[in-house]
C-alpha cells in the first residue's frame, strides 16, 4: 500500500460484506428449492413404483394360482385387489413419512426431541 491510497472505511468493508452474504443466501435458497423439487420428484416416483409393483405382484400371484388349482378369473381378481389394498397402505405410509420411523433412526429423533432432564446438582 503506497501513502497516497486510504485504506477502506468500516461502512465500504460493511456494505461490502452485506452485500456477500445477501447473494450467498440467495444462493442457498436456490440450492434448497431444488433440493426440495428433488425430494418431491422422488416420493412420486416411489409411490408410482409401489402401486405398479403391488398390482403385478398380485396379478401374476393370481394367475399362478389359478392355473395351478384351475379355477381362472377367481384368485386373479382377488390377488389384483389385494396387490391395490396393499399398495394403498404403502402410499400412506409413505405420504405420511411412516416409511423412515423405524429403528435406530426414530430412536434417535426420539432422543433428539426430548428435552435434555435436569441434573440434580446436590448428590456427589
Amino acid at each position: 500500500m503506497t501513502d497516497q491510497e486510504k485504506p477502506p472505511s468500516l461502512e465500504d468493508i460493511e456494505a461490502r460484506l452485506a452485500a456477500v452474504r445477501a447473494h450467498q443466501d440467495q444462493e442457498r435458497e436456490k440450492t434448497e428449492s431444488r433440493r426440495a423439487s428433488g425430494v418431491a420428484h422422488g416420493v412420486g416416483f416411489k409411490i408410482a413404483a409401489e402401486l405398479v409393483a403391488s398390482v403385478l405382484v398380485g396379478a401374476g400371484l393370481g394367475y399362478f394360482l389359478d392355473q395351478w388349482l384351475g379355477t381362472k378369473p377367481l384368485f386373479l381378481v382377488l390377488m389384483v385387489l389385494l396387490g391395490f389394498g396393499a399398495a394403498l397402505m404403502n402410499i400412506f405410509r409413505i405420504v405420511k413419512g411412516l416409511d423412515q420411523a423405524v429403528g435406530l433412526g426414530r430412536a434417535i429423533r426420539e432422543a433428539d426431541q426430548k428435552p435434555a432432564a435436569p441434573q440434580d446438582k446436590t448428590k456427589p
